[in-house]
């Protein structure tokens, strides 16, 4: 089903990074849509600076850092 567009979760992470893999592994195990994006990879960066990855954006808007991305998930959208 494809994301809303009130909905539009975009994960940045970079290579190495414990937090994001635990972010990422919560993800596909809730089956959370959300367009994951490698900054040392792709290239691409968030839509403004930030100092810790992973961190998570509904558009252009920062929701939430590191560990505190599952939380978001958990209390927030009330996933099961």
């Amino acid at each position: 089903m494809p994301l809303s567009n009130s909905k539009r979760y975009i994960l940045y992470v970079s290579n190495h990074c414990v937090q994001c893999d635990n972010v990422i592994d919560f993800l596909n195990r809730k089956s959370i849509e959300c367009l994951i994006i490698n900054v040392d990879s792709e290239g691409d960066s968030p839509p403004e600076k930030v100092f810790i990855y992973p961190v998570l954006f509904n558009h252009d808007r920062l929701l939430a850092y590191g560990l505190d991305i599952i939380e978001h998930f958990q209390f927030f959208d009330n996933r099961p």
